[in-house]
């Protein structure tokens, strides 16, 4: 999930297909970098490589009169470059081609709510819950986001019929119903976020789940990973990384994917939140009319993103000199950040993805926009199984 999702869908970077992007804030990247040039926003394309001239601020020291005082002055230099290179992304349909052992599945085929106690005729038959494997995160709050709903545990059931069942519901009292701006945070609606945090961690492999995203654009659903340390009140989120494997975007007319981590020694997150993100291949009305596999392809220090069992795109990162590498299949889109078409904004140097991460779904709504909808709205989010294999002999689940 995004902290600013506005900021998010200025920064899809779309490349045209087979085209490999390079940038980041390693010196390796560029033979040009910190040389002078001539005016901030102009570039210059040398070979494969184009530079953008920016102005930064520098400090010198000069003499006055007797004295040597420092002084800040701002200077044009040319930043780390783009590079683009041809590239081929992996033709492998994945899903009817699994690339190794099956490591651990989630059906979801029990019967009512995901997290009640197994009940006969009003008779408790066993005090564990039906799912040993998922938590509710429970309560409402902004999460850094802007969401607005109530996250109850009530919300996430399981139909008898193999689906997890996520439903957001509009509980505004009167109408015209539920409206961000209209009631206080977590009284408009109702939804549910579930996790495997403290239960289930997975390191590498290909993770996928069978989903069909919900219609309407309140929606803000989600399947998602954060890094094992994310609890741990010295690391935190972005520190901890985050990966974005399905996520329904600006209304639900986009599904994004992303991942975000942290600027190189510090706390602040990759463009406030943005993230690397990449656009899925696939139209509103797929996405909402009915079910699709998305998945992750993960292995040390790289990460692709899979739509139906196939690779729309790809993230590496260099350990040597702090790169990350972004390949994508689809169309040429710009930004709004200054960046020629296809840069990669400011990531580089922080690759929190080489550790053990745990499972998220949830359907937040809101976020930055204010919906709109009358009282007693609702939408389903509808999973249908969760499943885990090795990829490239890699891939290890802890806790199952």
């Amino acid at each position: 999930m995004k902290l600013n999702i506005k900021l998010l869908l200025a920064a899809t970077l779309l490349a045209t297909t087979g085209t490999v992007l390079v940038g980041s804030t390693g010196a390796s990247a560029s033979s040009l970098k910190g040389e002078a040039c001539p005016a901030a926003g102009s570039t210059l394309a040398v070979g494969n490589t184009t530079y953008t001239c920016v102005a930064v601020k520098v400090t010198v020291k000069v003499k006055v009169g007797k004295k040597i005082v420092t002084k800040t002055v701002t200077k044009d230099e040319w930043n780390a470059g783009v590079t683009v290179q041809t590239i081929t992304l992996p033709t492998t349909n994945f899903d009817t081609t699994p690339p190794g052992t099956l490591l651990w599945q989630e059906a979801f085929n029990e019967s009512g709510p995901l997290f009640s106690q197994n009940y006969n005729n009003g008779t408790a038959l066993t005090s564990t819950p039906v799912t040993k494997y998922w938590t509710a995160v429970t309560g409402s709050g902004t999460y850094g986001t802007g969401e607005i709903e109530n996250n109850v545990a009530s919300a996430a059931t399981e139909d008898g019929y193999g689906d997890l069942i996520i439903t957001a519901t509009c509980i505004a009292q009167s109408n015209p119903g539920c409206e961000s701006t209209a009631q206080p945070m977590g009284q408009t609606w109702t939804a549910a976020r579930i996790w495997t945090q403290g239960k289930l961690t997975f390191e590498y492999g290909d993770l996928e789940a069978r989903i069909w995203l919900p219609a309407g654009a309140w929606n803000w659903p989600a399947f998602w990973m954060m890094g094992q340390d994310f609890t741990n009140p010295a690391v935190g989120w972005p520190n901890c990384g985050e990966i974005d494997i399905a996520e329904g975007l600006q209304h639900e007319t986009i599904d994004g994917a992303t991942i975000h981590s942290n600027n190189p020694g510090t706390s602040a997150d990759w463009e406030g939140g943005s993230g690397l993100n990449q656009q899925a291949p696939i139209s509103t009305a797929a996405m909402t009319g009915g079910y699709h596999t998305y998945g992750v392809l993960w292995v040390k220090n790289a990460i692709s993103f899979t739509l139906d069992g196939k690779v729309f795109a790809q993230d590496t990162y260099n350990p040597a000199n702090g790169d990350v590498t972004q390949t994508i299949a689809g169309e040429s889109k710009s930004n709004v950040f200054g960046y020629t078409n296809g840069a990669i904004p400011g990531v580089g140097g922080s690759w929190p993805f080489n550790q053990p991460f745990f499972i998220i779904f949830n359907d937040a709504i809101g976020g930055i926009t204010s919906p709109v909808a009358q009282n007693g709205t609702t939408s389903q989010m509808k999973i249908s199984w969760v499943k885990y294999y090795k990829y490239q002999g890699q891939g290890t689940v802890t806790g199952a």
